[in-house]
């Protein structure tokens, strides 16, 4: 309570009993109490409600607006992961965003957010620098190996190209933020640039670039779900670059950092990440779809060189799986 709310306090008690029920609600000492009793009402709510249970509930917010039934993937690891490494009296309430951003709001958000934010995107050392990454890959690489999305009557412009020079004749589309910009850039590649995935979907349909490259576990999915007629993916050619996709918290919230990493440890030593991971939708639909394919691999000039590229509990050997070969 403010020191001069308690003065109007004691101003409306000391009055006589007959002037105290002449004040009307425009008056301003009434409407102050009014909205003073309003405030100590719900304080007394909340508390009643957090004691129901008798549990700790550690709200913790998503970049996500909703879970995305029956396909959710990282929001649902996120819980696992969370619930893996909290307490017996702790409850984790997962508390979803009220509309979409870009990448790069999504990043400034977390930046600036001090209640707990947890975002998940492609690492490079700009993001590291920024907010505080739980270095596991979410994906086990896969994000580094990408197919092209491109419209169904344009397979044979990419029928004979077996490099990157050959690949630097088309025009890529990309997020304007996303880091596989620039390194798709540094590469050769020619690269045009639009804020959203959807805006990237548009221009495609529309002409404005050649190729759309997608991750493994986004490219057959998305054509699914959004039952594009027009495009689908390319046949013969897949990108390649070392990639790391982290969950993301901000710097200040290593408690919560440390609550992430030991329950996605956990996951993994019991074989529960792989099942979650070999059994999405996402990633065995993508899996299945891949066929004999020739690889273009690109450097990554922006891998932290703190990645762990070489522990293998944390990434998939997709030549074990599928029957692909590299470009000489």
């Amino acid at each position: 309570m403010l020191p001069e709310d308690i003065n109007l306090w004691d101003q409306f008690m000391r009055m006589p009993a007959q002037q105290r029920s002449s004040y009307v609600p425009g008056h301003r000492l009434w409407c102050n109490l009014f909205f003073l009793c309003a405030a100590f009402l719900a304080c007394a709510i909340a508390k009643a409600q957090q004691s129901v249970d008798g549990k700790i509930h550690i709200p913790v917010i998503v970049q996500a607006t909703k879970l995305e039934e029956p396909a959710d993937y990282f929001t649902t690891l996120l819980l696992m992961a969370l619930n893996a490494s909290k307490a017996d009296n702790e409850v984790i309430d997962i508390v979803f965003s009220e509309r979409e951003y870009s990448q790069a709001r999504w990043l400034y958000l977390a930046q600036n957010e001090k209640r707990n934010f947890v975002i998940w995107t492609m690492t490079d050392k700009e993001r590291e620098q920024q907010l505080r990454p739980i270095r596991i890959p979410l994906c086990k690489g896969l994000f580094g190996y990408r197919v092209l999305l491109i419209r169904a009557n344009d397979q044979p412009r990419f029928d004979h190209i077996r490099n990157l020079q050959e690949l630097s004749t088309l025009l890529a589309g990309q997020g304007t933020h996303w880091p596989d910009t620039p390194i798709m850039q540094h590469n050769g590649l020619r690269v045009t640039t639009a804020e959203t995935t959807e805006s990237l979907f548009r221009m495609i349909n529309a002409r404005r670039f050649d190729y759309f490259p997608r991750g493994i576990s986004e490219a057959w999915f998305e054509l699914t779900q959004r039952s594009e007629k027009n495009l689908v993916v390319e046949k013969n050619i897949m990108l390649y670059y070392p990639a790391a996709l982290y969950f993301f918290v901000n710097k200040n919230h290593e408690a919560l950092a440390v609550r992430i990493e030991k329950g996605l440890e956990k996951l993994i030593d019991s074989g529960e990440f792989d099942e979650f991971f070999f059994n999405h939708p996402r990633i065995n639909f993508g899996l299945e779809n891949l066929t004999r394919r020739h690889i273009i691999t690109l450097e990554n000039p922006l891998l932290p060189a703190e990645t762990p590229v070489n522990n293998p509990r944390y990434w998939i050997d997709l030549s074990a799986l599928s029957p692909i070969k590299r470009a000489r």
